[in-house]
């Protein structure tokens, strides 16, 4: 079941980013901040959220509130910023924050999912190549943001 649920947040995400044309520099950015506060705050927030009366066997709670802190600062993002013209540009862009969001979540909730053989193997091999994964998207992300051109104002 959690497989399922994880498919259709990684084609969400594509999609909402390919939608709104937000560059890969700025999103894969926000998605290493996110993971960031991922990291500090997940054991701070958690027993927060579940003395509001919110609590989850599965996925389990704290798995949901790692992802939560993960993916706020890149959707808040995807509002505002700067934005591909080029439809290649667009989809290379919307794979490389899917495949780097996909990588982080896995990191954070991995082991909670349940899955069948073919979904571990699966999962298995991402998570060997996760550190050269965010490595190189990190990498490509600043490639990105260097690359990114401010307009210039009327004279």
């Amino acid at each position: 079941m959690h497989i399922i649920l994880l498919i259709i947040l990684v084609v969400g995400l594509f999609l909402l980013s390919f939608l709104t044309k937000r560059r890969f520099g700025v999103l894969g950015l926000a998605l290493c901040a996110g993971m960031l506060l991922s990291t500090s705050w997940t054991n701070v927030l958690t027993p927060i959220v579940a003395e509001q009366g919110i609590t989850l066997l599965s996925p389990p709670l704290q798995s949901v509130v790692a992802a939560t802190l993960i993916l706020l600062p890149p959707i808040v993002l995807l509002f505002s910023g700067p934005t591909y013209n080029k439809m290649a540009g667009r989809i290379v862009g919307s794979i490389a924050f899917t495949l780097l969001a996909l990588v982080l979540l896995l990191q954070v909730n991995g082991p909670t999912l349940l899955l069948d053989a073919t979904s571990s193997t699966i999962v298995a091999s991402v998570m060997q190549l996760s550190n050269l994964t965010v490595a190189a998207a990190v990498c490509m992300a600043l490639g990105d943001i260097l690359m990114t051109r401010s307009p210039k104002g009327k004279g």
